[in-house]
């Protein structure tokens, strides 16, 4: 269960998630539950799901992949899906 955004950006060819990974805040997660939050980079952009945690841990690590899209064109599109 939780709320899952895309946040479409150009993504260039060949790009790495390791250094977005290294801003993200860190999420300790007990066993046997999920995580505040997860993502993936696709073709067209980040998928995002809000797994409904710790709000202000999700709001960070919104805003680092927001940020990181900007990085790689002038405007990013979130879509709720």
């Amino acid at each position: 269960m939780g709320i899952e955004y895309k946040i479409h950006f150009p993504v260039p060819q060949g790009f790495d998630t390791q250094a977005v990974q290294r801003r993200l805040p860190v999420v300790q997660t007990a066993p046997g539950q999920m995580p505040d939050y997860d993502f993936a980079l696709e073709a067209d952009g980040f998928y995002f799901i809000d797994h409904m945690g710790d709000a202000a841990v999700v709001a960070r690590a919104l805003r680092v992949l927001i940020d990181e899209g900007l990085r790689h064109g002038a405007a990013v599109q979130i879509s709720e899906l």
